[in-house]
């Protein structure tokens, strides 16, 4: 009984026995073979082992993809086509700070105002917290400035530029430890409501 031919056949090779980019001949094969064998070990796992290579970066800071992953609950702005989107509430030392992010996804520069000429005192009433059934306002240093983006006397408004955005950020007495959650209130947006707070 004849032996069976060794041509046509060939040994499959292990990944871990191939380092990549590395070509294996085998001289007795035929062509077909050996271009079978050349095939595996110099473009399939090459590939294979470098797809690695290939994954997607990650996101680069300040892109909407990271912008998006800070976002805590998202509402309305009383501007057309404008979102506010809280990205801290976070306690420290007795003192609650809250940062609303404005973007404009409209095509045309957005204006928003948050206080008025002349008017920044009672406006500033406007901006407060809600927790159980007390009501929390806006800080003020010794020199009766206000700790806030409100602080300017002659009222401050911000421009956004399409696809852009603009931080409106506001320091409050802290509810008690026990307290988990708020409801924020401000006059350019529809309520916030249940925000989780953080402590540092």
């Amino acid at each position: 009984m004849n032996k069976p031919s060794s041509e046509g056949y060939f040994t499959a090779i292990s990944p871990a026995a191939v380092p990549a980019g590395a070509c294996v001949h085998h001289a007795r094969l035929p062509w077909t073979g050996r271009g079978a064998v050349v095939l595996l070990a110099c473009i399939v796992m090459p590939l294979a082992l470098s797809e690695s290579a290939y994954a997607a970066p990650p996101a680069a800071q300040g892109s909407p993809a990271t912008q998006a992953s800070d976002v805590i609950q998202t509402q309305d702005a009383t501007v057309d086509g404008v979102a506010a989107e809280i990205t801290q509430c976070q306690r420290s030392e007795g003192v609650l700070t809250i940062k609303v992010r404005f973007r404009n996804n409209a095509d045309k520069e957005r204006h928003i105002e948050f206080t008025h000429w002349n008017a920044t005192a009672g406006d500033n009433a406007k901006f407060y917290v809600t927790a159980g059934n007390k009501k929390y306002f806006l800080l003020a240093d010794a020199d009766g400035t206000v700790l806030s983006t409100n602080a300017n006397g002659n009222g401050v408004d911000a421009h956004i530029d399409p696809g852009k955005t603009t931080i409106w950020w506001g320091k409050f007495p802290a509810p008690p430890a026990d307290v988990k959650k708020i409801n924020f209130m401000m006059p350019v947006s529809t309520p916030f409501e249940a925000v989780p707070i953080t402590d540092k």
